[in-house]
């Protein structure tokens, strides 16, 4: 992928911190709109990381996480299950999945042990 784990820590962090942000990545019309709202936030706190980059990411990651299925409990959160993972799973369906896959592209590239949404 094309972002290093101390960018994706960042912005994941950047992410889970700005609600403001949060509200403005989940209203996005796409993708592209979503990673300039993201590029921008991050260009404001500092984290190096260029709308270009954010757009290839979210097409590699989309594209990866494409052909996988839900499992057991994926669909029973889906489906209005409650776990552990409410917080990740909410953000997912609200920003169309984007936030799921980027975090679970981040722990699997990066092998991240904290996991913050499982695919």
């Amino acid at each position: 992928m094309s972002l290093s784990e101390p960018t994706l820590i960042a912005l994941q962090t950047l992410m889970a911190q700005d609600q403001e942000l949060l509200a403005h990545v989940q209203a996005a019309d796409d993708a592209d709109q979503a990673a300039a709202l993201i590029a921008e936030a991050a260009t404001r706190h500092g984290i190096a990381v260029k709308v270009t980059e954010l757009q290839t990411y979210f097409a590699q990651v989309s594209q990866a996480a494409a052909g996988q299925a839900l499992n057991d409990a994926q669909l029973d959160a889906v489906a209005g299950g409650w776990s552990n993972r409410d917080t990740m799973i909410t953000l997912s369906v609200l920003t169309l999945g984007m936030s799921c896959v980027f975090f679970s592209a981040a722990e699997g590239a990066y092998g991240i042990k904290k996991r913050m949404c499982e695919l």
